[in-house]
């Protein structure tokens, strides 16, 4: 009886001996995995007052100091080395000076800091009264008016600026010219030699165009036909007009 009940429990034993032998694995673990806590010792953002927010002081504008060495400007800025410009005005007259409408040209060359080269090229026209007459010598004599007669002339003066500042800036011209001298009706021509002297003021009023005005003194001697001969001329202008740079 012992031997049958034996043999059941070996065979039972002799296979549970590898399940035995071999090490379970291990339980996997079982521990919940607890949420991150946020930290404690973060400090909340704090509430600023705009009114407790300092604003900066407004910056004092900055003065550039001139250079002591720095050259002060003698003429425009603005005027090339070359220019051009045309002038309208009145010339008055008298005797065997021509007077009337004057339409005058200009050409600027530079010769120095302050000095331009002023060529010009005038044309007066004025009323052909007669006025030329035989006094009781048999002079042959004319005794025209302001603005009698009509000429043409070309001019050579130096312009030069005394002194400016910004956009105006006045100047002196002095020089001479040559020129023909026409009283129609009365058949009598003339060459003047004349000298010139006046004044006047250039207004830029942009990189490349300025304004002019000048007044002008007129005196010279001009020889002439029908027997009068050497005669004296004396006139006064005034003109306006505009300058073109190059």
């Amino acid at each position: 009886m012992s031997r049958k009940l034996s043999w059941p429990f070996a065979i039972v034993l002799a296979s549970s001996a590898p399940a035995l032998a071999q090490p379970s694995d291990p339980p996997p673990d079982m521990t919940p995995i607890a949420d991150p806590v946020p930290p404690t010792n973060v400090p909340a953002p704090s509430k600023l007052d705009p009114a407790s927010v300092p604003v900066p002081a407004p910056s004092e504008p900055v003065t550039v100091e001139k250079h002591p060495d720095a050259p002060t400007p003698v003429a425009p800025p603005d005027l090339s080395d070359q220019a051009i410009g045309a002038e309208l005005g009145l010339a008055t007259g008298a005797h065997v000076t021509p007077g009337g409408l004057r339409v005058s040209g200009h050409y600027l060359y530079q010769l120095s800091s302050q000095d331009w080269f002023d060529g010009t090229a005038s044309f007066t026209f004025g009323s052909g009264t007669a006025a030329c007459f035989r006094d009781r010598s048999d002079s042959f004599v004319c005794d025209h008016g302001l603005a009698d007669g009509a000429g043409v002339e070309i001019g050579a003066t130096v312009r030069r600026f005394i002194g400016g500042k910004g956009q105006f800036w006045p100047f002196i011209r002095a020089g001479a010219g040559v020129g023909i001298v026409r009283f129609n009706n009365d058949s009598v021509t003339g060459l003047a030699i004349p000298l010139h002297g006046g004044g006047g003021v250039r207004v830029s009023v942009s990189p490349t165009v300025a304004i002019t005005a000048q007044a002008e003194l007129m005196v010279g001697v001009g020889l002439f036909s029908h027997g009068l001969g050497a005669e004296s001329q004396f006139g006064l202008s005034v003109s306006a007009g505009a300058e073109f740079r190059l």
